[in-house]
């Protein structure tokens, strides 16, 4: 291991590790990777901590340890960088699109992906390179990853939440449309996600895309979104 900062975060995982459980922890988060057996507040205070000891860190030093984290031999290691950028937001511009694809490459499982794509951008960070975001989801979204795919879909859970913003929500349904047939539970869980996240500014056309494309769309996404409108609850 190159990067002594990777080495620092990796020998505090180590030091602070619950253990085993008996859940079966890889099955359901959908990762073959090792596993730390740490809490997400543990984590988060390590983080913070790491942070502290090193606020003169560079960008070129952090972007380094972003690339380090996202290949590492851990599960823990592909969570951790987005736990970082509370503690240093001046350089959540590290996590530009292009960097998002590439560190996509090697996340596996719902947990991996959505770590990195689920909350880290807001309708604001994506409309203010929408240019360069849009191309990237939209070729992530036909790419040969289902992690790519996944994330194409779990980029936008936030943002169209947070805007009625006609762009973000013209991708999603297109995002929607060209995965609605796909039966792979990493995809088919992003669909009813993305569906139900765009309840709050846009009812009337999640309502109308369903009744058209009820024959095709997962039963959990149509199960779950209509829930969702009949009762307000997840």
């Amino acid at each position: 291991m190159s990067n002594l900062f990777q080495k620092e975060i990796l020998d505090e995982f180590k030091k602070l590790d619950s253990g085993s459980t008996k859940f079966n922890l890889p099955k359901y988060l959908g990762t073959n990777n090792k596993i730390y057996h740490l809490k997400n507040a543990v984590e988060k205070q390590i983080a913070k901590d790491f942070i502290k000891r090193h606020p003169d860190i560079s960008k070129d030093q952090f972007l380094d340890l972003l690339d380090a984290l996202y290949v590492g031999e851990s599960f823990n290691e592909r969570c951790f960088g987005t736990k970082l950028i509370p503690h240093k937001k001046s350089f959540k511009v590290l996590f530009s699109p292009r960097r998002v694809f590439d560190w996509l490459t090697n996340l596996f499982g719902w947990s991996e992906v959505d770590s990195l794509c689920q909350s880290t951008f807001t309708a604001k960070d994506l409309l203010e390179n929408w240019t360069e975001w849009e191309s990237t989801i939209k070729k992530m979204a036909v790419d040969g990853n289902p992690s790519r795919r996944r994330a194409s879909l779990v980029l936008l859970t936030k943002s169209v939440r947070g805007s009625n913003d006609a762009r973000l929500s013209k991708l999603a349904f297109k995002n929607i449309d060209l995965l609605k047939g796909e039966k792979d539970i990493l995809i088919t869980k992003a669909v009813s996600w993305l569906l139900r996240s765009l309840i709050k500014n846009h009812r009337v056309e999640v309502v109308d895309y369903i009744n058209k494309n009820r024959q095709i769309l997962p039963k959990i996404a149509i199960r779950e979104t209509e829930r969702k409108l009949k009762t307000g609850r997840k």
